[in-house]
């Protein structure tokens, strides 16, 4: 199996705990490679994400690793609390793509066709991949089937790459539908026979049952033996706060964007069960891999006995996933409109109920 440690280089001011030691000084670096659409890219902000994730994982005491990917440079340099800090640039990130190309009301090109165009996963071999996709679809109206393209997506990854290589997805921040109201014409008479409030409760339903269904999808991979890992992104991304347009995080969320990963990457090297806390809930199966996130600012309050697993459950549903969790015996307890029909409006009306 092709699972690579970090060597680390800790004193106590790093860290107390015992942490692996790489196998020699010839061992090779731990590759990791953070593959997505612009957020992934660090659309508006130079480095995204990626540069905190790399300078965070140095403070951690890690060493021997390599971020990888046919986009930036292997040493890149950003300026952080008052001082110039090094590296390493590399990534697979693509401004607007979705998981795969589309040519509906809006053509996009895909994450998939270019990592196959480009036999990139072979040619990087990552042993950890850090995706994050699913938000152009949304943008473009791409619903239908989405989880079923990032589930195909996943696979192909896993089937490209070595043995023992290990594809973290994660959930997406949210979406302003106010703010980037221009750039979501794709909706169509949706958007126009909706107020603005109305469209953005839809728009935020949609990206609700996508985010549960990642956990729900991760799981099932799991199940199934594959390496699959959960990442939770939306957690850590506050949409007053974080976003610079409504769409892409401000230099405040990839900050937490980086943090949260080099959390999660120490995490699972260490083999520690700890769950990353981020800043709001999302759901999660609870496993050693797939966890509840606990909030710090935005606690979880279930009210009229709705949980997060409701909003996982009326999900699947939804996407055709699972059509034995909602019966007719409790049918009654997801129609939350009264409108007789389960629809996107009753997963919005069930995120209100469930957080405040």
């Amino acid at each position: 199996m092709k699972k690579k440690v970090i060597s680390a280089v800790v004193s106590a001011a790093v860290l107390c705990t015992a942490m692996p030691v790489s196998a020699g000084a010839d061992s090779e670096k731990l590759r990791i490679m953070p593959v997505g659409d612009s957020i992934t890219d660090g659309y508006w902000e130079q480095g995204g994400y990626r540069k905190y994730l790399s300078y965070a994982l140095e403070q951690k005491g890690f060493s021997d690793f390599d971020l990888v990917g046919p986009k930036g440079m292997d040493k890149e340099s950003f300026d952080y609390n008052g001082r110039s800090v090094d590296y390493d640039g590399n990534y697979c990130g693509y401004s607007g793509y979705a998981i795969q190309n589309m040519s509906g009301a809006e053509a996009r090109q895909g994450i998939l066709e270019t990592l196959q165009n480009g036999n990139m996963i072979k040619t990087y071999d990552p042993d950890i991949v850090l995706l994050q996709i699913g938000t152009n679809d949304i943008l473009s109206a791409y619903n239908d089937g989405i989880t079923e393209r990032l589930e195909g997506l996943i696979n192909y990854i896993l089937d490209e790459g070595s043995e023992g290589e290990t594809v973290f997805v994660t959930t997406i921040p949210d979406i302003d539908a106010v703010t980037v109201s221009n750039w979501l014409w794709a909706y169509g008479e949706v958007k126009w026979n909706s107020s603005e409030e109305e469209f953005a409760e839809i728009v935020q339903g949609y990206v609700d049952s996508y985010n549960a269904s990642i956990a729900e999808l991760v799981s099932k991979m799991q199940a199934d033996g594959k390496n699959v890992m959960y990442g939770d992104i939306h957690s850590v991304v506050d949409m007053d706060s974080d976003l610079y347009d409504g769409v892409h995080p401000n230099e405040s969320g990839y900050e937490k964007m980086g943090l949260y990963w080099a959390d999660v990457l120490e995490n699972y090297l260490t083999g520690s069960t700890q769950p990353v806390t981020g800043t709001t809930t999302t759901s999660a199966t609870e496993t050693a891999t797939v966890t509840e996130t606990t909030a710090a600012t935005e606690p979880y309050i279930p009210m009229n006995e709705y949980e997060v697993a409701d909003i996982v459950g009326l999900a699947s549903f939804l996407l055709g996933r699972d059509q034995q969790r909602i019966t007719a015996d409790n049918y009654w307890r997801f129609d939350l409109n009264g409108n007789d029909g389960l629809d996107v409006y009753d997963l919005v009306l069930m995120r209100r109920r469930i957080f405040k």
